[in-house]
């Protein structure tokens, strides 16, 4: 899990890594010391009524991806448009980057307070979305030029179909799980590896975002390959219930965004 910080205190290092001890003691005293005391922080931790540190968390594989770093790694644009909301907010922040499932879980627990996602009844219980989407992306269906088009998801029925792990690609998620439908899905880890999929014929189709295929199909160009796009995707901040005065707060950083010149901090990648 990746972590970066813009706050004087973190979550406890027991939630996201498995750090050893280097002082070389093999004392039991001292494991027992050093397990209480990671106890207490995390009692102290997961009172968030006594905490308005914000804890963002957002998945590995993104939706959402302005260029590629040297390492290979996407950039998650929407960490640069955050500094300058929560800055402006007077809110100390941290970000953790998850695989998608168990960034839900995290918000879901209330480990996590903070999202930008789709909106999702998933989210009903646990947490407050905004009122308006604070940036737009494209579901797109990707196919080689000797494949029929679709004209929307249903034209996908019968067929073997490319998806990215954690994703759950939102309206179309039962759709898709539909025995019914006859969708032959071929799970992979990252979109890099799902264009090669495509390229090498492990299936017809593959469904994934736009802004992060632009960037993958700049360095590993596919052949003849077309596209069509079913569905905007609207993505909204959103807040953990249990966050001090959570509709006012939500409030606060929706007349914030307003603000801010979100497409030119972006700078998303166009074709």
């Amino acid at each position: 899990m990746k972590v970066f910080d813009h706050t004087y205190e973190t979550l406890p290092s027991a939630y996201y890594s498995d750090e050893k001890s280097h002082t070389g003691r093999d004392d039991s005293t001292f494991f027992l010391l050093l397990i209480s005391a990671l106890l207490i922080s995390l009692s102290s931790t997961l009172a968030y009524p006594s905490s308005t540190d914000i804890h963002y968390v957002y998945p590995d594989e993104l939706i959402l991806v302005s260029k590629v770093e040297k390492n290979g790694v996407f950039d998650n644009p929407l960490n640069r448009v955050l500094e300058d909301l929560f800055s402006k907010a007077k809110l100390n922040w941290s970000g953790y980057e998850y695989p998608a499932a168990r960034m839900f879980q995290t918000l879901d627990d209330g480990i996590a307070n903070f999202a930008v996602l789709p909106n999702s009844s998933i989210l009903d219980e646990c947490c407050i979305v905004g009122k308006m989407p604070i940036v737009s992306t494209e579901l797109r269906v990707y196919h080689k030029k000797n494949v029929a088009p679709v004209s929307g998801i249903s034209s996908l029925r019968g067929n073997h179909v490319i998806t990215l792990r954690g994703y759950s690609y939102g309206p179309f998620k039962n759709f898709i799980a539909d025995p019914v439908n006859n969708i032959t899905r071929n799970p992979t880890g990252t979109h890099i590896s799902a264009f090669a999929m495509l390229s090498k014929g492990r299936a017809k189709y593959l469904l994934d975002y736009n802004h992060p295929s632009i960037l993958v199909l700049r360095n590993q160009p596919v052949h003849g390959l077309q596209f069509e796009t079913i569905n905007k995707i609207d993505l909204y901040m959103v807040l953990h219930k249990n966050y001090p005065n959570a509709k006012r707060v939500m409030e606060k950083l929706e007349n914030i965004i307003q603000t801010i010149d979100i497409d030119g901090i972006l700078s998303l990648p166009t074709e």
